[in-house]
């Protein structure tokens, strides 16, 4: 066992000691490991095929079988934490960034797979991200429901000091001081399961891993109103409940968008009375053929009705939230068309692989909320059994290459370790130089091969439609990543668009840059009509304006030292400006040279910029600079194989059509690490 996890387990034991000499009552605590109740250190070797084809003939048709396989071994090290009853010395933990630095993260729940099935789900997913990412992983919880018990468990998490801890908000007023007391000691902090995200619950931990209740209900609607219908009904057992009135909401807003009113019946608890108030509606309108249901709750008195009635599969469109055996008998028989999952398994994993990826590679979660909801199963998954052990073939499509542009070098880095650490054979195909007609065409002959999983960089909507479809015709599950819209906006039904949020990352960087006051903003562009560009500008202004800011925007061109005459020229103008964020080092260095110009220095303007270069991240060290913001293309890489590991292994899929892998946020707490790994990882 590691120095560190003994140290780790010791302060445990030590905080239970104190706790007890100190007269109060000792906490009924129970331990949970993620392998088994006693250290087990095994080597397990492992082969593994990643396999990165970087260039293409474009004067011929590059043949699946000219792929160069790398046979990549590794040893893998499991250790597994118990609790020891006595007292050990205790030492300093040091992290390690990088790679192979060794992670020990604590979890802490609200409840425990020990006395709510529920949880065995999420800890599975605990489970197989820390096998697969070879990290040391504590689950904490209470050994029954008790909040205040859990406020006291973060705390002793947070004497152990791990590299990083994820906890289940379940009161967010109870939670802040302890989880704050974590953020002060530099621990990377992360919710699933329950919380709000960090904005609303007031705490500013990285990000919350859960369903998206108003999200769930618009895809699903958007499924249903797909099936044509008159009239839409959202049977709700508990109107008033925020969750439940989010879903349909979200239902009614799908179906007004395909021009079919629907409405809310409330239906109470009682199945009995909510059977005849169901009944009695649809006596009243007999033109309603379509039905969203919120839960067995509701589903149970609608299946009822219908058994009353003599109705028939197909006689009414139906959808429903949450998952049991009746549903699933309904999914398989046609009645029900899916059933919304929050993912419990993904909520576990995710927030291993999260707390993962800040410490080894400094790349943080895009947005404040991550949803891990809505998961659709419907026919196609209904009976999935998953296979950890199933091999995965992946073949990647990108426009460009790491061959000739050095960003993909990155992105391609992303898919490798990705693979690498899940086992996966990964097959990268692109033209040698940008050409997306023959992109398309390495579509065609990606999706011949039959891989389990496809993923695109979709550069051009309208010329790879067909060849998408024609892929996802074939069963192969496809997504996106680095280029593209989402499956809405591209009208291209694959599973999602791993990307940059570029007004996200406009407005969370504004409130970031607003938070330090200010009289007056400007967003400086260089290129005023470019979509992204604007939309990051747009974001940058909205946040200014909701904290008082007034805020505007500077178009300045992409020539350098005209750049630095318009910048120079509106400041004198408008001496009252304060707050400036840039779009990209083609905006950053005109300024920094506007700023040595005039003698200006960190104390004189508050600024904030998108991208990195060396530049950049020399004025983050220095404090000109408050933070570069980052696509972060290893993301994309990564994600996108991890993605379609997930879907092929455990039927997990991506919750929303996009899944934003930026904006990442460059900072003073994490500028050491990517200038380290930047050019690899960043």
């Amino acid at each position: 066992m590691s120095k560190k996890l003994l140290t780790l387990i010791a302060l445990l034991a030590i905080v239970a000691l104190v706790a007890s000499g100190c007269g109060a009552p000792e906490p009924e605590v129970i331990v949970e490991t993620v392998e088994v109740e006693k250290t087990v250190v095994e080597t397990v070797e492992v082969e593994k095929e990643v396999t990165v084809v970087e260039t293409v003939e474009v004067e011929k048709e590059v043949e699946v079988e000219k792929i160069v396989t790398e046979v990549v071994e590794k040893e893998v090290e499991k250790e597994v934490t118990v609790v020891v009853e006595k007292e050990v010395p205790v030492e300093t933990i040091v992290r390690e960034a990088g790679p192979e630095s060794v992670l020990d993260i604590i979890a802490v729940q609200h409840a425990l797979c020990a006395w709510d099935s529920f949880w065995c789900t999420v800890e599975s997913g605990i489970k197989t991200a820390a096998n697969d990412m070879n990290v040391n992983v504590t689950v904490l919880g209470p050994d029954s429901f008790d909040l205040e018990k859990v406020a006291e468990l973060i705390d002793q998490a947070v004497a152990a000091q791990p590299d990083g801890l994820a906890v289940t908000v379940t009161d967010a007023d109870l939670f802040r001081e302890p989880i704050q007391r974590a953020l002060d000691a530099g621990i990377p902090v992360v919710a699933y399961n329950a919380g709000a995200g960090p904005i609303e619950d007031d705490i500013p931990y990285l990000t919350y891993l859960g369903q998206d209740e108003y999200a769930g209900g618009y895809l699903g609607g958007l499924k249903l109103a797909a099936e044509g219908g008159t009239k839409g009904v959202c049977i709700n057992q508990q109107v008033g409940h925020t969750g439940l009135d989010k879903r349909c909401n979200g239902f009614a807003d799908a179906l007004g968008e395909s021009d079919i009113p629907a409405e809310v019946l409330g239906i109470g608890d009682d199945p009995a009375e909510a059977q005849t108030i169901i009944s009695d509606y649809f006596t009243a309108h007999s033109d309603v053929d379509v039905v969203m249901t919120l839960g067995p709750n509701g589903a149970n008195p609608f299946y009822a009705y219908m058994e009353a009635e003599g109705l028939d599969p197909g006689d009414l469109t139906h959808g429903t939230f949450d998952n049991s055996p009746e549903i699933a008998a309904k999914i398989k028989d046609g009645t029900t068309m899916f059933g919304i999952d929050q993912q419990p398994f993904l909520q576990g994993y995710g927030a291993v692989q999260m707390l993962t990826m800040v410490n080894r590679y400094g790349i943080l979660p895009a947005l404040p909320v991550t949803g891990t909801g809505p998961g659709f199963i419907d026919t196609s998954n209904v009976d999935f059994e998953a296979d950890p052990d199933r091999p995965v073939d992946v073949m990647a499509v990108q426009h460009a290459l790491c061959a000739w542009d050095a960003f993909w070098c990155v992105v391609q880095k992303g898919i490798e370790v990705a693979s690498k650490e899940m086992d996966v054979n990964s097959t990268v195909l692109g033209p040698d130089s940008f050409d997306l007609e023959k992109t398309a065409e390495l579509i065609d002959q990606a999706a011949a091969a039959q891989p389990d999983g496809l993923a695109l960089t979709v550069t051009d909507a309208d010329l790879f439609r067909e060849p998408i479809n024609s892929a996802i015709d074939a069963g192969i599950p496809v997504l996106a990543y680095n280029a593209g819209a989402g499956p809405i906006e591209d009208d291209i039904p694959y599973m999602t668009y791993l990307g940059q949020d570029e007004y996200a990352g406009g407005y969370l960087g504004g409130l970031k840059l607003a938070a330090g006051g200010g009289t007056k903003g400007i967003c400086i562009n260089q290129q005023v009509g470019h979509t992204g560009l604007d939309k990051r500008c747009a974001g940058f202004t909205d946040a200014m304006g909701e904290n008082g800011i007034d805020a505007e925007v500077l178009g300045i061109g992409d020539d350098p030292a005209e750049a630095q005459t318009i910048i120079s020229d509106y400041f004198t103008a408008n001496p009252d400006t304060d707050v400036v964020m840039t779009l990209g080092p083609n905006g950053a260095n005109p300024f920094y040279a506007f700023m040595e110009a005039e003698g200006l220095t960190k104390d004189d303007l508050t600024h904030g910029t998108f991208d990195l270069s060396p530049e950049i991240i020399a004025k983050i060290k220095d404090g000109t600079t408050m933070f570069g913001i980052d696509q972060q293309p290893f993301l994309q890489g990564y994600g996108a194989v991890q993605a379609l590991m997930l879907k092929v292994r455990y039927g997990v899929s991506p919750a929303l059509p996009v899944t934003p892998t930026g904006p990442g946020f460059v900072d003073a707490s994490n500028v050491e690490v990517v200038e380290a790994l930047a050019g690899e990882y960043r």
